[in-house]
């Protein structure tokens, strides 16, 4: 495991130095230097977590360091909009449609670093991550804290699904444009909220013939009383409905 030692600097401040055999023993032995011990024991834990080896995304002396960004990257919105602006083979009220899910839906989107800071979201930037929140954030909705009242009702797994993949399809875009924006589309292999909740089974009534076969084959006594107390109400049923007519 890591370990902290507690280093005296020639001006008399303190640091603390993380150190640990790379990989285990028989490894290289590794440090990194902290001024809090708070940041030393969390960097610990990360090492420890991690098999002794350095943290994934950790720059040594930097911390957890965002990739570079691109130039050309633009707010996930903005793209948004010029992608559906640009899409053929739609009519008007289907792009309406769409514009209305960006302003309304995916101008929700926030990027996380792993450091654990907000961002803006961009089309460059946003992660798997950041997908599985803001889907969440969907399912939750958003309450006024005073009045309780929705200004945001939760939505329905089917229209999340929907905009995810519109999502997709824009993040696509930015993958096959010239020159790339990204590399891997961050909506692969989103696990969406089930839909079994809204989906009312149709029901399926027998055929005279269909229903006289499945009462021959009934045996189970309980089963054949449920099934012919069903039988007498069917009967009955259509007695009332000649007499009444």
């Amino acid at each position: 495991m890591a370990t902290i030692r507690n280093r005296i600097r020639k001006d008399g401040t303190a640091s603390f130095q993380v150190r640990w055999l790379q990989g285990g023993r028989g490894g290289s032995w590794e440090s990194e230097r902290f001024g809090e011990l708070a940041e030393a024991e969390a960097f610990k834990k990360l090492v420890d977590a991690h098999g002794q080896q350095w943290p994934f995304g950790w720059v040594p002396s930097q911390g957890f360091v965002e990739p570079e960004q691109d130039p050309d990257d633009v707010p996930l919105a903005e793209w948004s909009r010029r992608y559906l602006e640009r899409l053929t083979g739609i009519d008007s009220r289907t792009r309406d449609d769409y514009l209305r899910e960006v302003d309304r839906h995916l101008s929700l989107f926030v990027h996380t670093t792993r450091a654990g800071q907000l961002m803006p979201a961009t089309i460059g930037n946003i992660t798997s991550d950041d997908v599985h929140d803001w889907i969440r954030l969907q399912e939750a909705g958003q309450q006024d804290p005073v009045t309780g009242r929705w200004i945001r009702r939760p939505a329905a797994p089917k229209s999340i699904a929907n905009r995810h993949g519109l999502l997709w399809c824009i993040v696509q875009a930015a993958i096959e444009a010239e020159p790339p924006l990204r590399t891997k589309n961050c909506c692969a292999g989103t696990r969406l909220p089930r839909a079994d909740d809204e989906i009312v089974e149709e029901m399926v009534f027998l055929e005279h013939d269909e229903y006289q076969l499945i009462r021959r084959c009934v045996t189970d006594e309980d089963a054949r009383v449920s099934l012919f107390r069903f039988d007498g109400h069917r009967r009955c049923g259509g007695q009332a409905a000649r007499a009444a007519s």
